[in-house]
């Protein structure tokens, strides 16, 4: 018998031949465009290595590119401070982490303030706590009560010790970078042993139309050095930052995350290195991002495709609205997000969780919500068993015409692996639920996540290893 365990095909937009016209048009630009890396470091070394300079400008032949992109991995594991929450990127997992870098909080009322440190800690607490977040991330809210230049301090320790699964990596320049190095050693016993394990994944974004800053790629080199994971990602808007087509915005995006994964392998053969999202849709009538447009899932797709073309895991967006509030439309838009990330193959899904406001807010109410979402996603996706226990023939046999299946031994020995049980989502009938007050979904996930903070105390590191980072953090603001 077999069984049925994962969706038999992927989403797909792109036929070979597509992905081979997209391919050649990016050479053309990357050769007579190039693209813009405003770091004399790293234009001596793309120099150094036959790539043709022109200022601050690097232009890219095909066949050295294809050289040099074969050597990053196309599966490598990220370590955790707990052995048994070590993830696994590439092939068909799907890695779920909370949104990043949303300067305020949003409040159930629709008011927004500004993120504070105290949230930012809230914030990794619950990531460790929920079911389907497999990382704490980094910059889950910006926290304006510390000093801007030295906030990556503090949330690097936050990241760091309110929960045991992995983690990100500041890309606030060298100083960021060397700061989550130098931590990371601490807290892994040894700096010089994680150059031969990954223990952190940093995000790299470029800067369309075809550059990267002088932070981005600072950091980029630093951790290359350290051959710790990078996640290069382009986010060309079309119509804004990209041609209005989306053809045009995937050429722009691809020259852009493919300069970055060239840079990364030069530096260090074999860094890991993500393949990020390659665009996104404008709004015409307010010139705005758009992050949760049909155009947005069709460029999901293509991401992974154009990954998956060079060898690479992916990454996009997860549950993501242009919603101020976890209301339908929040519902609606992240929903779809999500699950055109799944069936499309995406290895590595950023802002899976909390994301309001085109970025700009981050919701606590939200991120339960989310992670129930991704919940429902990877039970569909799991799809169901087709072995002689499954097909419950004997079960069958024995209640007959017009029996009942809830008594059974069956059902009692396997509704909770077979049948997905929501923690949000309100299945009692009306009468009940008038009688409950006729509470709503941000009601229930206000509930969840207040009861998740005061009930769950996540494993923080030694007591020698909690004096020396804090000990670290003091000596540097």
């Amino acid at each position: 018998m077999r069984r049925v365990s994962r969706l038999r095909s992927r989403t797909e937009f792109l036929s070979a031949p597509d992905l081979d016209l997209i391919h050649t048009s990016t050479m053309q630009v990357l050769s007579e465009e190039g693209v813009l890396v405003p770091v004399n470091q790293a234009l001596e070394v793309f120099r150094k290595h036959g790539f043709r300079v022109d200022g601050q400008r690097v232009h890219l032949d095909e066949t050295r590119l294809m050289d040099t992109i074969a050597n990053a991995p196309s599966e490598f594991i990220i370590h955790a401070r707990d052995p048994e929450r070590n993830v696994v990127i590439g092939g068909e997992r799907h890695i779920f982490v909370p949104g990043y870098g949303a300067p305020f909080i949003m409040e159930p009322d629709g008011t927004a303030r500004p993120g504070t440190l105290r949230d930012y800690e809230n914030l990794t607490r619950l990531a460790d706590a929920l079911p389907n977040m497999d990382m704490s991330g980094h910059m889950l809210v910006e926290p304006g009560d510390v000093p801007p230049l030295l906030a990556h301090l503090y949330t690097l320790r936050a990241s760091m010790v309110n929960s045991s699964k992995p983690f990100m990596g500041s890309v606030y320049g060298v100083q960021g970078a060397r700061a989550a190095l130098e931590m990371a050693g601490i807290l892994f016993g040894d700096r010089v042993s994680i150059r031969e394990r990954p223990v952190m994944i940093s995000l790299i974004n470029t800067l369309s139309p075809l550059g990267f800053s002088v932070e981005t790629i600072e950091a980029l080199m630093e951790y290359a050095r350290w051959r710790q994971p990078l996640l290069v990602s382009a986010y060309p808007t079309a119509g804004v930052s990209g041609p209005v087509t989306i053809a045009g915005t995937l050429i722009v995006g691809n020259a852009e995350v493919l300069t970055g994964v060239v840079l990364t392998q030069l530096i260090s053969p074999g860094t890991p290195v993500i393949y990020g999202g390659t665009g996104s849709a404008g709004d015409m009538r307010t010139a705005n991002v758009t992050n949760s447009s049909p155009e947005g899932a069709i460029f999901t797709v293509c991401t992974a495709q154009l990954a998956r073309y060079y060898g690479l895991p992916s990454r996009s967006g997860g549950c993501l609205t242009d919603s101020h509030l976890p209301d339908a439309q929040a519902g609606l838009e992240s929903m779809m997000a999500l699950l055109t990330a799944v069936q499309s193959g995406i290895n590595f899904v950023l802002h899976a969780g909390g994301m309001l406001s085109s970025y700009l807010t981050m919701s606590y109410e939200k991120l339960m919500i989310d992670d129930e979402i991704i919940g429902m996603v990877r039970r569909f996706e799991d799809g169901f068993g087709l072995e002689v226990g499954d097909l419950a023939l004997d079960v069958i046999a024995n209640v007959g015409s017009g029996g009942i299946y809830l008594t059974e031994p069956h059902t009692a020995e396997r509704f909770r692996t077979e049948l997905y049980l929501p923690h949000l989502a309100n299945r009692s009938n009306l009468s009940r639920w008038q009688a409950q007050g006729r509470p709503s979904l941000t009601d229930a996930a206000r509930y969840r996540w207040q009861n998740l903070l005061a009930a769950h105390t996540p494993p923080t590191p030694d007591a020698t290893t909690m004096a020396q980072l804090d000990r670290y953090v003091e000596t540097h603001i």
